[in-house]
């Protein structure tokens, strides 16, 4: 048995006669195909370093065609991990994931269509209630215009009525103040006559309110002239009145007059008011006094009017009239009288501001009983 069993060694062991020489074998580390980058093996995006065998060294050079092959290693790579990473069970739970997300869609989509709905029959409700209230305004919207047609239609008839009449009497019918202001027009038509005037449309229309209290400010055409005619309505509960003083821009004499006769009784003026520096004789020194250029409708005369400085009345000009300029050339009702023998020909001094249109909005002669009963 013994010689058997080295016989059998000696066939397995072959005895070499040549001197061994020592190798040294290079290991090359098999990279994970996990640690990869942009596709591939961070070993493969490494630099290759090349050694070169120094001389009459005794180590080998590894045959190239050994090497790492990456596209190779790669490849098995992937295959290789398709295999092992998506098992059948996740595709499994991928397609029920599938079918509860189309699930819960197809859900909240019948919700929202619900919801829709919902929304359209507010919608159409408050549509509805749109409707209705535009409705009403329509109706509101036509009384409205209907009540301005008759109200518009009152006013052009008194219009007509106060232009056409041939006579104090028929005019003061459409006249506001009547007792105030009959003598004043008895006064004016002493001296100019009536001219009646064919009505024919309204040129202007504007709403105005004169310390609280309503008027119509208005021009309109008539047939006997091309220039229009203004006219300021006052519109009363009771009924629409024509202001007759602000109508003839009411003065106790003409101006031309006015400038001649140089009254020395207080009088009251409608005038154009605006500042000037008109200095002259008994109103030549300015710091007394305050210098304003008076104009008159329809006339070329120019007076001037001077109000003494330091005064209330200064005050109340200087409110309505601050600076020296065409800008501020305003209508106003004053109280003015000539210096009995004064060398100012053309100068009045200034003693009241009555008011700062040619219309007054209350009667002053009601104002004046209420202050005199008190």
């Amino acid at each position: 048995m013994a010689e058997g069993s080295k016989e059998s060694r000696k066939n397995q062991i072959r005895v070499v006669d040549e001197v061994p020489t020592e190798v040294v074998r290079l290991d090359v580390e098999r990279v994970g195909p996990l640690k990869k980058k942009g596709g591939m093996s961070e070993a493969v995006l490494a630099p290759e370093i090349e050694s070169t065998p120094q001389e009459n060294s005794s180590e080998e050079i590894p045959d190239t065609e050994n090497l790492f092959d990456p596209e190779g290693e790669w490849s098995e790579f992937e295959k290789g991990a398709d295999a092992d990473l998506v098992p059948m069970g996740w595709f499994v739970l991928l397609v029920v994931g599938l079918f509860c997300v189309l699930g819960w869609v197809i859900f909240q989509t019948n919700i929202g269509d619900s919801g829709d709905d919902l929304i359209d029959v507010k919608v159409a409700n408050q549509l509805v209630g749109r409707d209705l209230e535009r409705s009403k305004g329509a109706d509101a919207n036509k009384n409205e215009r209907l009540a301005a047609e008759i109200h518009f239609n009152k006013m052009e008839k008194v219009l007509t009525e106060f232009l056409d009449a041939e006579s104090l009497e028929e005019m003061v019918k459409w006249v506001r103040h009547p007792e105030r202001v009959t003598p004043l027009m008895e006064s004016y038509y002493a001296r100019n006559p009536i001219e009646p005037l064919a009505f024919k449309s309204t040129k202007k229309y504007h709403s105005v309110s004169l310390e609280n209290i309503p008027f119509i400010a208005l021009e309109v055409k008539v047939k006997e002239q091309e220039e229009g005619v203004p006219i300021l309505i006052e519109d009363r509960p009771g009924g629409m009145l024509v202001d007759w003083e602000s109508y003839v821009c009411y003065l106790p004499m003409d101006p031309e007059d006015l400038a001649k006769s140089r009254p020395t009784d207080l009088m009251e003026l409608r005038v154009y008011a605006q500042r000037d520096n008109f200095y002259t004789y008994e109103f030549s020194d300015e710091s007394e006094y305050d210098c304003f250029r008076l104009n008159f409708r329809g006339s070329e005369t120019t007076l001037y009017g001077f109000v003494k400085k330091g005064t209330t009345l200064e005050r109340e000009f200087l409110k309505e009239f601050p600076l020296l300029t065409d800008d501020y050339r305003k209508a106003a009702i004053i109280k003015a009288r000539f210096l009995e023998g004064s060398k100012a020909t053309r100068s009045m001094l200034i003693e009241g501001l009555e008011s700062t249109k040619w219309a007054f909005p209350h009667n002053p002669q009601e104002i004046t009983e209420n202050k005199s009963s008190k």
